[in-house]
């Protein structure tokens, strides 16, 4: 009898790893991921490109107000930045190889799903696009504003697609090409080399020296703007969350590079570094 108890026990545990293994099956299906429409069709007629948008849609972003997208459009991207590093909150970026934009989703943990590198078709029908300080944004009415959109919206207008290439994230080298077209480049992914972090005189934030024992979140909560001290320009911060994975990382005295998402506030540069990996000493 004990046997026969033992052999019914292992019945039944090869049954129940043979029904997780069908469940685990499914999500790893790159044709049917577990995120997003999937019944989202790819329509070459209806496809449009962020260049498209910023230009059909130039007077809502350039007054920091929105409009609904009416038209049942298509919008093949590539994600450059997400929320993996603790920078970027409630947020994606996007571009193709006309421009890029930031997508406002009212949602954490998005990166595993929409990784730097996944392309993503995304119907616009429906969606908001405007400006925040005139910084290209695709979301949703907030409050009379553009604000970020639903996750249950989100994931009703994304599709996540098969394709998963690094190569097709373009960085542009920000002092040679990108700070002179804020229209163009705003949102796009930049290099800047050999500048340093900070200003003692700074009237963002008058308490920060480089060098010195202080880190990247200041002395406040929420955002800390530092100047970017550089040669050719003086509107130009770096933009770093006080919940950052690297907050309390000491600011370095010497010249770094820095790859980051060249946002804009008005006629201010403001870098978004995606990741502690965006500083390079």
């Amino acid at each position: 009898m004990k046997t026969k108890h033992i052999f019914l026990t292992i019945l039944a545990a090869l049954a129940l790893t043979s029904c997780f293994d069908g469940d685990w099956e499914s999500p790893l299906d790159d044709a049917n991921p577990p995120y997003g429409n999937n019944a989202i069709v790819k329509d070459e007629a209806k496809l449009v490109t962020i260049a498209e948008l910023k230009t059909q849609y130039a007077s809502a972003i350039s007054n920091s107000s929105f409009q609904r997208i009416t038209d049942d459009k298509q919008l093949l991207c590539t994600v450059i930045a997400n929320d993996i590093g603790g920078n970027i909150y409630k947020q994606i970026v996007v571009q193709d190889a006309t421009g890029a934009m930031i997508v406002g989703i009212n949602g954490t943990g998005l990166f595993p799903f929409l990784s730097v590198g996944q392309q993503i078709l995304i119907g616009l029908k429906d969606l908001c696009i405007g400006g925040y300080g005139q910084q290209t944004q695709l979301g949703d009415e907030y409050n009379g504003s553009i604000g970020r959109m639903s996750t249950e919206k989100w994931e009703q207008h994304v599709k996540i697609l098969p394709t998963h290439d690094m190569a097709q994230i373009d960085t542009i080298d920000f002092f040679s090409v990108a700070q002179n077209d804020m229209t163009r480049y705003c949102g796009h992914l930049v290099k800047l080399e050999n500048v340093r972090i900070g200003d003692a005189g700074s009237p963002i934030a008058p308490e920060f020296k480089a060098g010195t024992s202080l880190t990247y979140n200041g002395s406040s909560n929420g955002y800390v703007h530092h100047t970017i001290n550089n040669q050719s320009m003086n509107k130009l911060l770096l933009r770093t969350s006080t919940y950052a994975d690297f907050a309390s990382w000491v600011i370095p005295s010497t010249p770094v590079t820095l790859y980051g998402i060249a946002t804009r506030y008005r006629d201010t540069w403001q870098i978004l570094i995606r990741a502690e990996e965006d500083i390079k000493q």
